[in-house]
């Protein structure tokens, strides 16, 4: 797919170019490179948030399981004696 972008400020053109060549690729696969990558790192970041959410949850029951358990456990203490 083609893209073009207007307006890109020629010392930002510039230092492009500068690491473009210093990994031997040209500025377009340079870009194209850049674009993709930021949009994994979107994808990603949905992803995290995702799995932070998820761990918060898991957190929550254990969090109950264990105060049950130790309800659970006094109150069979509680009987042995």
């Amino acid at each position: 797919m083609e893209v073009k972008i207007r307006g890109v400020d020629p010392a930002a053109v510039k230092k492009m170019d500068e690491l473009a060549k210093k990994q031997g690729i040209s500025r377009t696969q340079f870009l194209a490179a850049m674009i993709n990558n930021f949009a994994a790192l979107e994808e990603f970041k949905s992803y995290r948030s995702q799995y932070e959410t998820m761990v918060a949850r898991c957190l929550k029951v254990i969090q109950q399981n264990s105060s049950t358990e130790e309800k659970l456990l006094q109150h069979l203490e509680g009987r042995q004696q």
